[in-house]
C-alpha cells in the first residue's frame, strides 16, 4: 500500500530550517521526519499535508548530486511487493533495497523514465 508520496527538493545545507518551515506555512502541514544520513553527508526533513508532502534533501552540492536524478519518493507498506510490480510493469532496478537511517529504501526507474525512491520506515526511527 502506498502510504505518502513526496517530491523531493534540494537545499544546501544551511537552508534546510527555512525550507522547511517555509513549506509548513505554504501547506499548512507539520514536520513528519528530521534525521541525519551521514554516510551520504546529508540531512533530511519532510513536510507532510493531505495536499502535498516535500522531503527537503540538504548538503553540499557535491554531496546532493547523486540524489538529484531521483524526481519522487514514494512511502510504502513493504519494498518487496513493490519490487516485484515494477518488475512486472517493465521498470528498471537501478538500486537494490538498502538500509537507511530510518528503514530501507531502492530506486527504480520507470518504463516512462521517471525515477522513483520507494521507502519504507521503521515506525520507531521515523518519527519526529
Amino acid at each position: 500500500m502506498i502510504l505518502e508520496t513526496f517530491i523531493r527538493t534540494f537545499v544546501d545545507a544551511d537552508a534546510l530550517d527555512g525550507t522547511v518551515a517555509f513549506y509548513r506555512a505554504l501547506l499548512q502541514g507539520t514536520e513528519t521526519l528530521r534525521f541525519d544520513y551521514p554516510e551520504a553527508g546529508l540531512k533530511l526533513a519532510a513536510v507532510s499535508s493531505p495536499q502535498l508532502s516535500v522531503l527537503v534533501i540538504a548538503g553540499e552540492p557535491d554531496r546532493r548530486r547523486p540524489f538529484e536524478a531521483t524526481s519522487l519518493t514514494i512511502k510504502v507498506s513493504g519494498l518487496e511487493d513493490y519490487a516485484s510490480l515494477l518488475r512486472a510493469q517493465g521498470a528498471e532496478l537501478l538500486d537494490a533495497i538498502q538500509k537507511t537511517p530510518v528503514g530501507h529504501k531502492m530506486r527504480y526507474r520507470h518504463a516512462d523514465g521517471l525515477v522513483v525512491e520507494y521507502v519504507a520506515h521503521d515506525s520507531a526511527k521515523s518519527a519526529h
